[in-house]
């Protein structure tokens, strides 16, 4: 049997120079220059790609990635019934959305929409933080180890100025992968050629990479990395940050209850001020840190910063003066720090996440452990019993609302949390509810101190699950990579 290359080639069709309704132009070395509201972007035909990798190989030279980090990733989707399936294979790197969800999250302003339509990212800027992996739907940018910054790809900038084009677009032997110049006033008012199987809506970010399908694909698809169902990353600084500020944030309220006494302003202090060291962890460059209050604007991590930093200085105020005044004000800098870190997580990009249920679960687990604190070092107990109490029934509520909410979703990252919690952690599942109903019996029936541990591993359970658990959107993966 011979093969032929000509089986696997079927160009691109690109209309003429913008004429019709996206204005599409294909691009070469001598058509560099761009006319007003236009930029670049990225077209792949999928009926060309042969899955050769190439592209991905070609990309991580160029850039000189390490072997866990890619910014080309080729993935593969497979449909029809035995005997007459199908299988094709889908090469895509950074989108460069017109309304980039990388960029609008980023806390320093890492990001930038250059001219030319590319979405740059800026290394002496990023943190580490990884927040713009969270926010894009895509999961476009990657945690790079050895810098310890979020890297991505930037359509091979530097060769486009120079006269060439991507290293990718270069290396594909099929000529599946290419580079247009497109009508962004036009792309906006009609998009859905930026839709492909088992991918993510374009209407999220506006992504700009223009798919050609077969003509003979499968009107139902699965994408072949569907398999791979695994635990994230748990994040441990973050559980630990967001369980002590929630703390805090629980303690000076209700010592504002019980009226103000300087022990729970103290502890409330040092439950935030150790918080703050602790995020510090999770970054790639905490020296850096600073930088994270750059978008208050429009970046819930800065304002989540700004808020727990004015918690540790407002409870330390009400420490030396306490008073009715200092501890509202205090109070009112932990609900804001809480309900930004909750709003942090509302993400499209994490569907387990995105829903107002995160920001409740947050507010309760103060709610839940911050009067077992005040309790443990005031020695007041009403009305601080009922408040906890009613906090933890309200958290079980919370719970049993959400898994209902995954359970009834048939889309894979809902179905896939929900399985991931009550198939792969149901014993970590288990433990939580039954640490939440101990905590209920001890709450009123043991010292402080005794139900404030037990309501604390409860919640730290539940974090834990909260991160793991969450099954991302993204781009379909290969059978051995995963997504």
């Amino acid at each position: 049997m011979t093969l032929s290359l000509d089986m696997f080639d079927t160009p691109v069709q690109l209309l003429p120079k913008p004429k019709g309704l996206h204005g599409i132009t294909e691009l070469g070395p001598d058509r560099l220059a761009l006319e007003p509201g236009q930029q670049y972007r990225f077209s792949f035909n999928m009926g060309a790609c042969i899955g050769c990798h190439s592209c991905e190989v070609a990309c991580a030279e160029q850039n000189g990635l390490p072997p866990e980090v890619t910014w080309r990733k080729v993935g593969e989707v497979e449909g029809g019934s035995f005997p007459t399936t199908k299988r094709f294979h889908l090469s895509l790197a950074c989108n460069h959305c017109l309304e980039p969800a990388c960029l609008q999250g980023c806390p320093t302003g890492a990001y930038t929409k250059l001219d030319n339509g590319i979405v740059a990212h800026h290394a002496d800027d990023c943190i580490g933080c990884q927040y713009c992996t969270w926010n894009c739907p895509y999961s476009v940018p990657a945690f790079q180890p050895d810098r310890r910054i979020v890297t991505k790809c930037d359509m091979c900038q530097p060769r486009l100025e120079s006269g060439g084009t991507s290293a990718c677009v270069d290396a594909c032997p099929t000529h599946a992968i290419g580079i247009e110049v497109v009508d962004v006033a036009a792309w906006r008012l009609d998009h859905h050629e930026a839709d492909g199987p088992n991918m993510p809506p374009s209407e999220l970010t506006i992504s700009t990479t223009r798919i050609i399908l077969p003509d003979d694909m499968p009107l139902e698809t699965f994408a072949i990395s569907d398999h791979d169902l695994k635990l994230e990353h748990p994040h441990w600084p973050l559980v630990w940050v967001t369980l002590l500020t929630q703390m805090a944030m629980g303690a000076i309220g209700s010592t504002l209850l019980v009226g103000v006494e300087r022990h729970g302003a103290i502890v409330a202090f040092l439950a935030a001020s150790i918080a703050l060291p602790a995020s510090l962890l999770h970054l790639g460059r905490p020296v850096m840190a600073w930088k994270a209050l750059r978008g208050l604007r429009r970046s819930w991590l800065s304002r989540e910063v700004l808020f727990f930093g004015l918690l540790a200085a407002a409870t330390s105020i009400a420490v030396v003066a306490p008073s009715t005044t200092t501890a509202a004000v205090a109070v009112a800098m932990g609900v804001a720090g809480v309900y930004s870190s909750g709003r942090l997580y509302v993400v499209p990009g994490r569907p387990a996440w995105n829903t107002p249920l995160t920001i409740w679960a947050f507010l309760l687990s103060g709610a839940a452990t911050g009067p077992l604190l005040a309790m443990t070092v005031t020695g007041r107990e009403h009305p601080l019993q009922l408040l906890s109490a009613a906090a933890m029934i309200a958290q079980m509520v919370v719970l049993a609302t959400n898994l209902i909410r995954l359970k009834n979703n048939p889309a894979r990252e809902y179905r896939g949390s929900y399985r991931l919690i009550t198939q792969h952690c149901n014993r970590l599942l288990a433990a939580r509810v039954g640490l939440i109903i101990l905590g209920l019996l001890l709450v009123f029936n043991a010292p402080a101190f005794v139900a404030m541990a037990v309501v604390l591993v409860a919640e730290g359970l539940g974090r834990y699950l909260f991160f793991v658990t969450v099954v991302p959107l993204s781009t379909p993966g290969g059978f051995f990579t995963g997504r």
